[in-house]
Parts: C-alpha cells; structure tokens; sequence
C-alpha cells in the first residue's frame, strides 16, 4: 500500500487510506532510520474529576495536620 504526499498551504499531509485502522487524531512522528513511525498519543485521564476529589474537604485536613499548626513562641522569634 503507497500513499502520496500533498501540499497543504506550508504544511505537508499524507492521506490515509481507509483499509488502515485510525485509533485517535493526534499522532507523534518519528524518523527511525530511513521508516517513518506514527505512534498515536495516548489521552490522560484527570485523577481530580473523580467524585471523591470534588468532595474532598481540603479544610478539614489541613486543621489535622501538625505541621501545619500554629506554632508557639520559643524565644525572642517574630511571627508573622
């Protein structure tokens, strides 16, 4: 199987042809010798969209944590 390639404005552009399998629109290209190898990029989830991490009472845990407490006066210290 041959495709061609065709100018695009100041761009490039190979056709694909319909007997390939497409599995997303973005693709990473990379010369490996004299092969051209087209790797599509994988989509990353976000972990923060998760009903648990919208609900997450980010106050509350810091309140907890020790080392984020006020912290008392040694000597002749400023705090701010």
């Amino acid at each position: 199987m041959t495709v061609k390639l065709r100018q695009v404005g100041n761009s490039r552009t190979l056709t694909v042809p319909s007997g390939i399998k497409v599995t997303g629109k973005e693709y990473t290209v990379k010369n490996v010798g004299k092969t051209i190898v087209f790797t599509p990029v994988a989509k990353r989830k976000n972990i923060f969209a998760t009903k648990d991490w919208k609900e997450y009472d980010y106050q509350k845990d810091i309140e907890n944590d020790p080392a984020l407490q006020p912290v008392k006066q040694v000597g002749r210290e400023v705090i701010d």
